[in-house]
């Protein structure tokens, strides 16, 4: 095919001289660095656009991002542009494998309706696998183990491979675990996250003919988000374009936040050394922040050396500086969040252009709490949660084995739903006639009455079953939701769940809840399937569950805040060993990371941003004194006075904080410095400094064991040691 010939009369308006070059660039290697807020989505929809009005066949396009609502919005842009796309491949990542990898499965060596197993299912497999290997669960401890394995299937790392190089007896061990935990998965026909990835990227290695095919296929590719691919991914996108080169990638190293899940940065800091001749054009111009904010994140990034220079450039007038607060502890921290966030709605804000970013999950809980006191709506953008509840895992359990019959472990959750005769003694029974007759536990129950270890009423019992996912699986070739009332009537799960009163009506709502979802996914398919669908639900990502249009406040973590924007951002708990977390203290490159962070934080921000960090809080069950994070001095943002709370009871109902000067706040001291006490616990000490903060005022003693506590004084029950 001849290269396409870019026309001026493409109506694409609008475009800056960067963006414009990026979006004209014809053949060949191309490196878009994209700051924040600089239409990184736009040149990427406007260059697919190009490309098919000038004729290039929408079948020969592939773009791949790394979320399903990005993925979704570059569609539904392009939809709106007016361009005809159908037969371009826009997804994620993992949605292009498992597309490759149901198309050429059996060319690559495996059944192509296979299963994809979430965490729990992994967790489940990777315990039989210790087991199986004879490993001390102690010593090889199975969430351990799988994020070992993980890291290894991301370096394209086989048991064969890890074991050749086993120097101790240690990783030997995890060599067998390894290879144990594949034999589990393929025994199933299922596949890991991890397990997606991989195995594309050895089949685009191994097989030259599918290579091939899809260079033909997919002769211009789009890699969004670059900076956060990991070697499998990286090997995947070297592989699609291998014989043509025309790979556009997209991305910023600034703003590379999944290094601990495998991302490499390197990846895109080595694209111009990949592919010598590629044309690198930076996008600088920040359409989304006010100078203010891209001030703070200018100063910030400027500390870490693992980058590609380049400076953002504000478009917006300026705006409110960034605001600081600091407040005696977590608590007091999120009432006057709380407080600020009511006076923006009060003022016209509206809620869903409001956010407040965490660290970690677990600094939500005394967020929600002052929300609530307030009366304010939020949605917590954590939205796997609704697919790991006990009754959704039992519905997938039906369906996943309709579609794989080989999937044991779907076998043994649908049959364990509720009280239907068939104990665990019956399932390992069947389970060894299976593992004996090389079938899976479907076929064996179907043939119950050939195991001579079962009496007649538990064979009876398996087939019985059996032939209701027979009946069952003659309803799955069409919509998801109809199929899903049938399993939730017919297996007798809904008449159970009927008979648990108020949990099992909440069950019950849960499964409505994921049955409408079916609905809307057989309204969105030209040609809904049962497959597809199970695909699209182990893709799920927290991301994916936030709702732009809730009218609710969004609580999130900052990695989860990656791609979404906000007129007003709080982010809160800036402090060495939150903010940078403490496994960045020390470690130059998690450091980075950690900068990295707080920098794309920074600039999900639009008009307002608000940091904040509490002098104490409780880490580890621990009430600590903190330190405010390194983060804000190189951000260039001024601390303020500390906020001390007058009235702890007052501001929290109100949701108002009360500065005051400890000469204000007369209190006389029960424990003086240098006087022995003593904790129950901790044994002898000796206080060292007594913080007066009314009804929680902090005692800080440090104990002949040699550790230092900050113990708040209402709790501590210290005892002066008189000698």
């Amino acid at each position: 095919m001849d290269a396409p010939t870019f026309s001026s009369e493409i109506p694409i308006e609008n475009l800056t001289e960067s963006q414009r070059k990026a979006v004209y660039h014809v053949d060949g290697p191309l490196l878009i660095v994209a700051g924040p807020g600089s239409g990184k989505t736009r040149v990427i929809i406007s260059r697919v656009a190009a490309l098919i009005n000038s004729g290039v066949r929408p079948y020969n396009i592939c773009a791949i991002t790394f979320t399903n609502k990005a993925a979704q919005e570059m569609r539904d842009r392009l939809e709106a542009m007016g361009t005809a796309t159908k037969g371009a491949h826009i997804s994620t990542f993992h949605s292009l494998c498992v597309k490759l990898l149901r198309w050429y499965g059996q060319r690559a060596g495996f059944d192509s309706n296979f299963s994809i197993y979430d965490d729990k299912d992994q967790k489940r497999c990777i315990k039989d696998a210790v087991k199986a290997a004879d490993a001390d669960a102690q010593n090889f401890a199975p969430a351990r183990m799988l994020n070992i394995i993980s890291n290894f299937k991301n370096d394209l790392e086989t048991p064969e491979e890890v074991r050749d190089r086993a120097d101790d007896y240690f990783l030997k061990k995890v060599s067998e675990i390894y290879a144990c935990y594949q034999s589990i998965l393929d025994d199933n026909n299922a596949m890991d996250f991890d397990d997606l990835l991989v195995k594309v990227a050895f089949m685009l290695r191994d097989c030259p003919d599918v290579r091939s095919e899809l260079n033909r296929r997919f002769k211009y590719l789009l890699v969004d988000e670059y900076q956060d691919t990991n070697h499998s991914q990286y090997q995947i996108a070297k592989g699609l374009a291998l014989e043509h080169g025309n790979i556009c990638v997209t991305g910023d190293p600034d703003q590379s936040i999944y290094r601990w899940r495998g991302a490499d940065i390197g990846n895109i800091l080595e694209f111009e050394n990949d592919w010598p001749n590629a044309v690198v054009v930076k996008l600088e111009e920040n359409f989304r922040s006010t100078p203010n904010i891209l001030a703070a994140a200018d100063k910030l990034i400027a500390g870490n050396k693992q980058r590609k220079k380049k400076t953002l450039i504000a478009t917006l007038e300026p705006g409110s500086d960034v605001k600081v607060r600091d407040y005696p502890d977590e608590s007091d921290e999120s009432y006057g969040l709380a407080g600020g966030v009511k006076e923006l709605i009060d003022d016209g804000s509206d809620p869903n252009e409001i956010a407040v970013f965490y660290r970690v999950n677990s600094m939500s809980r005394s967020i929600e709490e002052a929300l609530v006191a307030q009366q304010i709506p939020y949605q917590v953008v954590r939205g796997v949660e609704f697919y790991a509840r006990k009754e959704i895992r039992d519905m997938l359990g039906y369906l996943k084995v309709l579609v794989n019959p080989d999937d044991d472990v779907a076998f043994v959750r649908a049959i364990g739903t509720h009280p239907r005769g068939i104990g665990k003694a019956t399932i390992d029974k069947a389970l060894f006639y299976a593992a004996g007759n090389r079938i899976n536990l479907y076929e064996a129950a179907k043939k119950a009455q050939m195991i001579e270890s079962l009496n007649r009423s538990a064979q009876a019992k398996l087939v019985k079953f059996a032939a209701m996912l027979d009946t069952l699986k003659g309803y799955a070739g069409g919509p998801v939701a109809p199929l899903m009332e049938k399993v939730f009537s017919e297996t007798g799960m809904l008449e159970h769940l009927q008979k648990q009163g108020t949990d099992g009506e909440s069950a019950i709502e849960n499964v409505s809840e994921l049955i409408n979802a079916a609905g809307q996914y057989d309204k969105q398919m030209a040609e809904p399937n049962l497959t597809d669908y199970l695909q699209t639900i182990a893709l799920y990502s927290d991301t994916d569950a936030y709702d732009a249009h809730s009218s609710k406040v969004s609580l999130m973590t900052l990695h989860a805040a990656k791609g979404l924007e906000f007129d007003n951002v709080f982010i809160v708990g800036l402090e060495d060993g939150l903010l940078p977390h403490e496994r960045g203290l020390g470690d130059n490159q998690e450091l980075e990371e950690e900068r990295r962070l707080f920098f794309v934080g920074i600039t999900r921000a639009r008009k307002n941003l608000n940091v904040s960090f509490a002098r104490h809080r409780v880490i580890h069950g621990q009430f600590i004194r903190t330190t405010p994070s390194q983060f804000l001095y190189e951000a260039g943002l001024e601390v303020a006075q500390p906020e001390i709370i007058a009235s702890v009871a007052s501001s929290r109902s109100s949701g108002l904080t009360m500065d005051y000067s400890d000469s204000q706040v007369p209190q006389e001291a029960p424990f003086r410095p240098n006087e022995l006490v003593e904790h129950r616990k901790f044994g002898l000490g000796r206080v060292k400094e007594f913080i007066g903060m009314g009804d929680d005022s902090i005692v800080v003693v440090q104990f002949n064991t040699g550790k230092v506590k900050s113990l708040m004084l209402k709790y501590a029950k210290l005892t002066k040691v008189n000698i």
